[in-house]
């Protein structure tokens, strides 16, 4: 469509959900009312007349509020902002491209290579729009730290990654039980969380050729508060990477071992190296904060917010409005945004399908190495020559279990022997 009210549908009402209302809401604000929220859908009716409610206090036009995806695609919109689990993706997104709309999708694409090409089908039959909502890249902090490695090349060529965060989570996090099953979540952190650290590093280093992991659960641990059911993720991954440019990354996240809460990002280069040691907040998956510091031989260290203005001042208008359409600064608000002018036909979506499929090829190149122990080309899961993994994520007992990959005691000879209890 070119101009007019976006018809906008919102379907996933729980904590993400929320904060794309918010979102949503400084975008309203910003575009004096460039579209409007419709409809609301959620499987819990309580929960999506919540999100309805939030959405009333800052929108005069009414919110309809539904509790299956059919009925708010039939009384018709022109977009969705889907916020469901992993596995709800494509059958929501198909479901809205089918109908016309076109989607706003939450991090992982999917989780499965074939999953995210069937998506891709439906989007080049509907001609359609799919954008995904990945927020952190772009916040100031991401945005900054790009233009120190590719513009001013303040660190010279970036030849090492380190992203590392050991610690011990004795209870599972009270995330919901979806999050703890493969065939709903598709895996652990480098699907999940780790889908924003895997973005930033393409985003500011480019894409990654392979990837040499081990994954590890070492504990069993409930899938949720109360439940006897497992959580399937590991506990323990980590990974060499090989960018396509040459740089090196070392990947290490643990959660299972006691005695230590150790966290360090760093992109190390010829010239300089950025360093964050997690005194913000330790969030691996979010790094690096504002206050990672810039290290450069016999100049005093300088937090990389220290660059903010630096770098607001070498954009052009062109640029700041692409990167910051209509002077937002929220990371979530942006990507929000930035969709709703691409379906007003005023611009383009920085992740598209093809940078969502690559960062979850990506994501699933740790795992299907950690399963077949050997290193694993990103370009072979992205083609489907690769895909031992993924054909463990479906129902039923779970099949590939990371909990067999157990490391054995050694005896003083050299031999393994068993741990006494």
């Amino acid at each position: 469509m070119t101009g007019g009210l976006v018809r906008l549908g919102l379907v996933g009402c729980g904590w993400i959900g929320v904060q794309h209302v918010k979102a949503w809401e400084q975008v309203a604000r910003a575009t004096g009312g460039a579209f409007t929220i419709t409809a609301v859908c959620d499987t819990d009716a309580e929960r999506a007349q919540s999100c309805a409610d939030a959405v009333s206090r800052w929108q005069e036009n009414p919110v309809r509020v539904h509790t299956r995806l059919t009925t708010l695609l039939d009384e018709g919109v022109d977009a969705l902002d889907v916020c469901v689990p992993t596995h709800l993706h494509e059958a929501a997104g198909r479901a809205a491209l089918g109908a016309g709309a076109h989607v706003l999708m939450e991090k992982p694409l999917a989780p499965s290579m074939d999953a995210a090409v069937r998506i891709a089908r439906a989007a080049a039959s509907a001609d359609r729009i799919v954008s995904l909502a990945e927020n952190h890249r772009r916040t100031l902090t991401v945005r900054t730290l790009r233009w120190l490695l590719r513009d001013t090349q303040l660190l010279g060529v970036p030849e090492l990654v380190q992203a590392q965060r050991v610690r011990y989570e004795a209870q599972t996090r009270p995330e919901g039980r979806w999050r703890g099953q493969r065939v709903s979540g598709g895996g652990g952190w480098a699907i999940d969380n780790g889908a924003h650290l895997l973005d930033t590093l393409t985003y500011v280093l480019g894409p990654v050729e392979s990837v040499s992991a081990q994954a590890k659960r070492l504990r069993d641990r409930p899938r949720a508060a109360e439940s006897t059911e497992v959580d399937e993720r590991e506990d323990f991954l980590t990974a060499l990477l090989r960018f396509e440019s040459g740089t090196t990354g070392i990947f290490s996240c643990v959660s299972s071992l006691p005695g230590a809460d150790d966290f360090r990002f760093a992109i190390r280069g010829t010239h300089a190296s950025l360093i964050d040691t997690g005194a913000a907040s330790g969030e691996l998956f979010h790094a690096p904060e504002p206050t990672a510091l810039v290290r450069e031989p016999g100049e005093a260290p300088r937090a990389l917010a220290g660059y903010f203005d630096d770098y607001r001042r070498s954009l052009t208008d062109a640029d700041r409005e692409r990167l910051f359409p209509y002077g937002l600064t929220d990371d979530f608000a942006i990507e929000c945004a930035e969709f709703l002018r691409a379906v007003q036909g005023g611009g383009t979506v920085e992740i598209g399908l093809d940078a969502a499929t690559r960062t979850l090829a990506t994501s699933l190149a740790f795992y299907e190495s950690a399963l077949a122990g050997r290193t694993v080309r990103v370009a072979d899961v992205l083609e489907g020559t690769v895909h031992a993994y993924q054909d463990t994520i479906r129902p039923g007992p779970l099949r590939g279990d990371f909990a067999e990959h157990r490391t054995v005691l050694l005896s003083p000879a050299g031999s393994a022997t068993r741990r006494l209890s």
